[in-house]
């Protein structure tokens, strides 16, 4: 048994407990998904500097998204959607140094 702030618990619950800690926290963490097309450099670029400091998940559109994205107002790639667990925080389009220098200084990645 192990004492926890809120009791004492079996070694299973204590992993069960230790493991949602660790899920919870990481639903927290900031998020970038960032829409892009084949051979653009921005596109590499910004998802390259992202990656610095949160989980990013580049995601090459196609006919449809690129129609979506147009439609959402985008006229430039890439097109970055920024969250917060499973909050929307921020988006943009284009290459955009200070909006990438906003989410990456003082966020290095773990």
């Amino acid at each position: 048994m192990k004492l926890t702030e809120y009791g004492y618990v079996s070694p299973q619950e204590y992993r069960i407990d230790r493991d949602l800690d660790a899920w919870m926290k990481g639903r927290k963490k900031l998020q970038a998904i960032v829409y892009t097309q084949p051979g653009c450099m921005k596109c590499r670029q910004t998802v390259r500097q992202l990656s610095k400091a949160m989980h990013t998940k580049a995601v090459t559109a196609t006919a449809d998204d690129i129609k979506a994205l147009k439609a959402g107002g985008v006229q430039s790639m890439p097109a970055v959607y920024i969250f917060q667990g499973s909050k929307p925080i921020d988006y943009w389009s284009d290459l955009r140094p200070e909006k990438i220098r906003q989410y990456t200084e003082g966020n290095q990645n773990d």
